[in-house]
This record gives structure tokens, sequence and C-alpha cells, in this order.
């Protein structure tokens, strides 16, 4: 089946976005860019200021094509998701699943519910879980360059700042998962990582105690 993915807001969220069509792609679904030719519809959402907005009328937009195209299952994902899940299943019916933050690895599963002819599937585990997609990742930046997720989640909940509630704490991706995705990711033709997480310095602090960005620097 062909599958339109909408990805929304930071590039940690487009990493996610990435996992997800990886495994899509495993389980033999092609993609487009045109949503009157996509069977299944993604939106990878983001919760700050104008990408709020720009997610809820995505989602909105594209669940009107459940009505009106050949569009079969519409699925949510991702930072509105996790804060609005039961809002979003119970005011927008064509949304037929929902995934949190932390579950993006189980889009393949709720997929599969969806077009077995379950409705409004919520999937949601841990909000500290940190999700290991073993299959490769589908880069969406071009192919010379590709961003690295190095840690997840933020540990200083700031009262301005929602990202703890809608990532988890700060949890720090181990060192030999990293280096495994950057060599496939070179495999691919990606040539200059750009590391992201919510505070890149402090990556391994809660893993092994100590700064280990350097070291891990060196090794990639």
């Amino acid at each position: 089946m062909k599958i339109l993915c909408v990805s929304l807001g930071c590039d940690k969220n487009l990493v996610d976005t990435e996992m997800m069509l990886g495994l899509l792609n495993r389980d033999g679904h092609t993609f487009t860019d045109d949503e009157n030719e996509a069977d299944i519809i993604v939106v990878n959402t983001c919760f700050i200021n104008d990408a709020k907005e720009e997610s809820v009328n995505t989602i909105l937009e594209m669940a009107e094509l459940k009505k009106t195209g050949k569009c079969k299952a519409l699925i949510v994902t991702g930072c509105m998701a996790q804060r609005y899940k039961q809002e979003i299943l119970d005011e927008i019916p064509e949304v037929d699943g929902i995934l949190g933050t932390s579950t993006y690895d189980e889009i393949s599963n709720v997929l599969k519910q969806a077009l077995g002819g379950e409705e409004h599937i919520s999937c949601f585990h841990d909000l500290n879980a940190l999700p290991e997609v073993e299959t490769s990742r589908i880069i969406t930046t071009g192919g010379h360059y590709a961003f690295l997720k190095i840690a997840e989640g933020c540990d200083k909940h700031c009262t301005y700042c929602i990202i703890p509630s809608l990532r988890g704490n700060y949890r720090s991706v181990p060192m030999e998962r990293l280096l495994k995705e950057a060599n496939q990711l070179a495999d691919q033709g990606v040539r200059e990582l750009i590391l992201v997480a919510q505070e890149t310095t402090l990556y391994g602090v809660d893993l092994y105690g100590k700064k280990m960005l350097p070291e891990l620097l060196h090794k990639l």
C-alpha cells in the first residue's frame, strides 16, 4: 500500500518519522507525497507554538480524505498525540490509531490493527521507555546528511516547558546503538551526522555516570 507520512516539528521528531518509515518499508509498503494517492496517512505531530496549529490543521485536512479519498487508515503520532490522545480520538473520529512518543516502534502493529477493522486504537507505553528499531531508517534529508538522536527527554522540568511531560526524563541512547546506527547511515551514503537531543552536552550522564559526548564524537 502507498503511505503518505507528514512529519512536523523538530529534528528529533524527524528521526522518529524516519524510524517509522523504515519499519513500514520493511513491511513492503511504498511511499507517496500525494495525499490523493495515499492508502494510509501517518501524521507525526508537534506541540510547540505554530507547529501545534499546523498539526491540528493537518490532521483535520487528512481526516477529510477518509471521507472523500482512497485513504483507508489515518494514524496520528508524536507530541500532540501524547498530550491530547483522548481528545483527538473523541473529536476526530476519522483517526484510526494514535501512538505516543515512546511507541513509534509499534507503528506496524497499529497499522495492521487499523487495516483489520479495529477502530480508535490507542498505543502508549512507559513515557521513559527508549524504543529500539533494528530496521534501517529511511532518510528524508536528501541523502548526504542525517540527524542522529543521541538522547531523549529532559530532566529539568522547567515551569515554562512541557517537554518532560511529553518526552519523559533524559535518557541517553547507549553508545553501541548509536555507532551501529551511524554505520547503517553511512552505508546509505550519509557523510555528515548532526547530533541532536534536548541537551546534547549531558549525553552519557544517566548511563555512564559522566558526560560522554567527547568520547562519542571520537568514536563516531
